[in-house]
């Protein structure tokens, strides 16, 4: 029973590191993000961001290419580093983000947030795959937990899904659905 007990224990965590560390976080900090541990009170618009290597923002700095109106490579003041495309100053198109803690997301942008189909890594090995709308998994998708259990469904907002098809890691399966960043099966 422990041992059960210790499982669903696990699971929470994970489930509240997907949608807690699940960001819709954009180019532009404005410098208010406690997250991102930049609490400077200027604020930095993408407008203000040039493209030409060594100019330097609050946000961050463009390493590489076009980070205005083409693919470039984009370092956060944080630490966190975006390499893909930009349009207007804004994450835009196909892109890779990788956050300084470890955590990576490989999709789409629209707009400077997660938007259509795209794989979120966590550092912890729990892995996101589906539809991002707004920077969240919604609509179809799947959760690959680090114990190797998954939860296949269709995510409704941050904190809840569907029924859909739980795979545990020694191969059983069950319906189960997210509720309030919880997996509860009807058994």
């Amino acid at each position: 029973m422990f041992r059960f007990t210790f499982r669903i224990l696990i699971l929470l965590f994970a489930i509240f590191l997907i949608f807690d560390c699940s960001s819709s976080d954009t180019k532009d900090s404005s410098g208010s993000d406690a997250s991102s541990g930049n609490s400077s009170s200027s604020e930095a618009s993408a407008s203000s961001r040039s493209a030409n290597l060594g100019d330097e923002s609050e946000d961050g700095r463009c390493e590489a290419g076009d980070c205005e109106n083409g693919n470039g490579t984009y370092t956060y003041s944080t630490g966190d580093k975006y390499v893909g495309g930009f349009k207007n100053g804004l994450r835009e198109g196909r892109g890779k983000f990788e956050y300084k803690n470890g955590d990576k997301f490989e999709g789409s942008f629209q707009a400077d947030q997660k938007e259509g189909s795209g794989t979120y890594s966590y550092s912890n090995g729990t892995l996101l795959q589906g539809n991002f709308s707004g920077g969240v998994l919604k609509g179809a998708g799947t959760v690959t937990f680090s114990d190797g259990s998954s939860l296949e469904a269709e995510f409704k907002d941050n904190s809840n899904s569907n029924p859909g098809k739980y795979t545990r890691a020694d191969g059983s399966e069950d319906e189960c659905s997210l509720q309030n960043k919880a997996v509860y099966c009807s058994k």
